[in-house]
């Protein structure tokens, strides 16, 4: 049984039969608490990547044969940053019950 996110839950909290055998009025008194706490978290992520290249080839004709030299350089940089946040939301509810 998959449920859909969000949809309520239904619990019992007490279950309780009162029952007065005797010849005498009683009082039966009943509070039941509930307290839940629902966080969410998320981050956020930002940044950006520069590059940079230069390179250089040098080729010089010679008799019988080419002589080639290239040289290169390249220089990346990262930032990044990110952002975090919490968010806490706590539920308190009781009911309270007065038997006779």
């Amino acid at each position: 049984d998959i449920e859909m996110p969000g949809s309520p839950k239904n619990h019992i909290l007490f279950r309780s039969s009162f029952l007065n055998d005797t010849n005498h009025e009683q009082e039966y008194n009943l509070k039941a608490e509930r307290r839940t706490v629902s966080t969410c978290s998320f981050s956020i992520f930002e940044g950006y990547t520069t590059e940079q290249c230069a390179s250089l080839e040098l080729e010089v004709p010679l008799p019988k044969c080419v002589l080639e030299a290239s040289t290169g350089f390249r220089r990346e940089y990262t930032l990044e940053q990110s952002r975090d946040k919490q968010i806490e939301e706590q539920l308190t509810w009781s009911v309270e019950s007065n038997i006779r």
